[in-house]
């Protein structure tokens, strides 16, 4: 059976660090004998290697402190998001709507079990739960993302939880941002990956509510240039919407957006979509098997990153423009979005 082998330079960066040991085995859907490679959050590779015959990886070295990286190939399409650090992690095969499984360690056994939750709620938001309304569903949710973070002031898991889903529904009160943070550990607060949400929590973006639109030139899935211009003007209200297939919360958003578009789009009502998608092939296909028939556009070789434009932190985010050209809501998220579209369509 044939391992993946980890390249001379990798092992020995690793290996050299004096930290503890990890190992990473399982499996992981590339065809054999394709490239591999584990990523630190600044693109720094790790380690790299080959998939076996039989799609079985097994991968070792030391880590001194717990970050979060990405083993994925050299395209950094379906990559999975693992918590590196010391004892034996495990990754599995690639699941529909759930991408990569991983556990094995503690922060790893963490993610996997807040994962398991979300794709729960997914259930419930996409066929319903008896006895429950909407609103309840969205409440749990909330409640999970509150609960989690607490239980994880003195670690990265809990970073990510808050960065990734707290930090949206708090980003437009520096109040409740700063007591937040706070809570962390001084250790945490001083991580990189608070640090950078600290920043762009400070930061007076050009994107504040009021401040007019910044145009985008896109590339649609027919290869062709869209500009978010084309679609602003008197009578239109625009969603600029920063998503990604591999996002769980992005894809949880889909049938609101798909509700809100059917309900409103005769009326004016616009969805410019900028994937984050490295993979053109499966953000196409995700687009066509949603029924997401509004205007869908990819970041991928697009000549000025906008995400730096837009100051994005984290997905999903989106902004509200007016016929205007002004921003007047960020982040409408669940049923918040069909609740301010038939406010301004009254």
């Amino acid at each position: 059976m044939k391992k993946l082998l980890i390249a001379s330079f990798a092992a020995a960066a690793l290996c050299s660090c004096g930290g503890a040991n990890y190992t990473i085995t399982g499996h992981y859907e590339l065809p054999p004998g394709d490239s591999v490679y584990l990523y630190a959050s600044d693109n720094t590779v790790l380690a790299a290697g080959v998939v076996g015959a039989d799609t079985t990886i097994s991968l070792k070295g030391s880590v001194t402190t717990p970050e979060m990286v990405s083993l994925t190939d050299r395209y950094k399409t379906s990559a999975a998001t693992i918590f590196l650090e010391p004892g034996k992690i495990r990754i599995e095969t690639y699941a529909p709507n759930r991408g990569y499984i991983v556990s094995g360690t503690p922060l790893n056994d963490k993610y996997k079990a807040f994962n398991d939750a979300m794709a729960a709620f997914g259930e419930k938001l996409r066929k319903g739960s008896p006895g429950q309304t909407l609103q309840d569903i969205l409440a749990e949710m909330n409640e999970l993302y509150t609960r989690t973070i607490n239980a994880n002031l003195d670690n990265i898991f809990g970073v990510w939880v808050f960065n990734s889903y707290e930090f949206e529904q708090i980003k437009n009160d520096p109040g409740k941002i700063k007591a937040r943070l706070a809570q962390f550990t001084p250790e945490m607060q001083a991580h990189p990956m608070l640090k950078r949400t600290q920043t762009q929590a400070v930061t007076p973006a050009q994107t504040a509510i009021g401040q007019p639109y910044t145009d985008l030139a896109m590339k649609n899935a027919d290869n062709e240039t869209v500009q978010l211009s084309s679609l602003v003007g008197p009578g239109r209200w625009v969603l600029l919407d920063f998503w990604a297939t591999w996002c769980k919360p992005c894809m949880l958003e889909v049938p609101y957006l798909k509700r809100a578009y059917a309900a409103y789009h005769d009326k004016g009502f616009e969805i410019y979509g900028i994937s984050l998608d490295s993979d053109p092939a499966k953000w196409k296909q995700v687009i066509g098997d949603e029924g997401m028939n509004w205007v869908n556009t990819i970041r991928k070789d697009a000549g000025l990153d906008p995400t730096a434009i837009y100051n994005i932190s984290s997905i999903p985010s989106n902004f509200l423009i007016s016929p205007e050209g002004k921003i007047v809501a960020k982040n409408l998220r669940h049923e918040h979005l069909e609740k301010k579209l038939a406010e301004v369509f009254q």
